[in-house]
């Protein structure tokens, strides 16, 4: 294999956690790093990106509606072909699952001019999109693309994905070597997401201008996610005058939380759209309690990225969750939080007013989800682990220090 002097990485969303992973491989690369995205904060960092990461400015991800994602998806499909198809001998290539069809499209635009490459995998697929019910599990297109999928991981370097429970998940359904699979937690730049007292948080005045203790909720408001038993929960403890449901983000689910907001006529809800990047440090910090909905059945099929936000900021996390999977294994482990069952209001506000009531206990949460972020979570673990496997890959040369990683 040639040296390789360039890493594409191709990620239509490449939002903070993988615009952190090109700014720590693209000093590893004499030529740096390519990124191809259309996520608007990354693009809005264009001019204060370090000099070795070229960045494109491709197709959006459309979350609007399922039509329109899956146009979006195309979009880019279509916006990185010539880029895939004029790559040098020299190019090495990261790929995500993001769009899902990307490594298929990129297998069979390479079948000629073959580069090496690696798959990081965020979610599964189709699985995801046969938990969404969008395919049938019998549906000829999964049979398809589960094939294409053994293609895919068969001629990848290596193979990453989020945590063990998705690691045994495509162990088990593809014929992935054992050498060749790896794990890596999301990571979260703990210098940024940190603690930040009330009177230094300029947000404090338009969130939580009366500072009651905010239950959080970041993020996609997806069709499957159980919004509905937060918002049950904040119509039932209505009358508790020091707590505030604050959900921010965006999807399907995005305007029910506002008309419920509107129909019960609730004065402890606020809603946000999604909000600047910059912005992220301060909203996660106003939280002493966060939540994470991990969807049903989606148990082995992702990692939630952002319950290792939510314990960066020193929040307190609870997960809506069932079964074994990966979020309940992190919050049980590093003892910062609870899991309740899905579909359950009564436990859910039950859970949450009994940690609100219990100041000692919420403090121990929100202190052992900080050390564990520092400790276990940080972005400089995590870039590290991902320098060793493109190292015994030979996508990285093994002259290269990673010293020179960013910070």
């Amino acid at each position: 294999m040639s040296k390789i002097k360039r890493l594409v990485m191709l990620n239509q969303m490449a939002g903070p956690l993988f615009r952190e992973l090109a700014e720590g491989l693209a000093p590893l690369f004499e030529d740096g790093c390519l990124l191809p995205t259309g996520h608007p904060d990354t693009l809005a960092l264009k001019n204060q990106l370090p000099k070795k990461i070229d960045l494109i400015i491709a197709p959006v991800y459309d979350r609007t509606s399922k039509l329109k994602r899956i146009i979006s998806w195309i979009k880019y499909l279509i916006s990185i072909s010539r880029l895939v198809l004029g790559s040098k001998k020299t190019d090495g290539f990261l790929l995500t699952s993001n769009p899902p069809l990307l490594g298929a499209w990129f297998w069979l635009l390479t079948r000629f001019r073959q580069r090496p490459y690696t798959v990081l995998i965020y979610d599964i697929h189709p699985d995801v999109l046969v938990m969404m019910g969008i395919f049938a599990i019998n549906n000829p297109v999964v049979k398809i693309w589960h094939w294409m999928n053994n293609k895919v991981y068969r001629d990848a370097k290596a193979v990453v994905t989020l945590g063990k429970h998705m690691a045994s998940k495509l162990s088990k359904q593809y014929d992935i070597s054992q050498h060749k699979l790896h794990v890596i937690h999301p990571w979260v730049d703990t210098e940024v997401i940190k603690p930040i007292a009330y009177n230094n948080n300029p947000l404090v005045k338009e969130f939580n201008p009366k500072t009651k203790h905010i239950v959080l909720y970041s993020g996609n408001m997806g069709i499957s996610h159980d919004i509905d038993s937060i918002l049950e929960v904040a119509k039932r403890l209505n009358n508790r005058e020091d707590i505030l449901f604050l959900f921010v983000g965006g999807g399907e689910k995005w305007q029910d939380a506002i008309d419920f907001k509107n129909r019960h006529n609730l004065d402890n809800i606020k809603v946000y759209p999604y909000q600047s990047e910059a912005q992220l440090p301060y909203s996660m910090a106003l939280s002493s309690i966060s939540i994470v909905a991990l969807d049903r059945g989606a148990e082995e099929l992702m990692v939630p990225s952002k319950v290792f936000y939510y314990m960066a900021a020193g929040s307190a996390v609870i997960g809506i969750c069932q079964g074994k999977n990966e979020l309940l294994d992190v919050i049980e482990s590093n003892e910062c939080g609870l899991c309740v069952q899905p579909n359950n209001p009564t436990i859910l506000a039950k859970t949450i007013e009994d940690l609100i009531t219990d100041k000692v206990l919420l403090g121990q949460y929100r202190m052992n989800a900080r050390r564990a972020a520092v400790e276990l979570y940080s972005r400089e673990r995590g870039v590290e682990k991902f320098v060793s496997i493109l190292k015994k890959v030979e996508l990285i040369s093994n002259e290269k220090s990673t010293t020179s990683q960013a910070k």
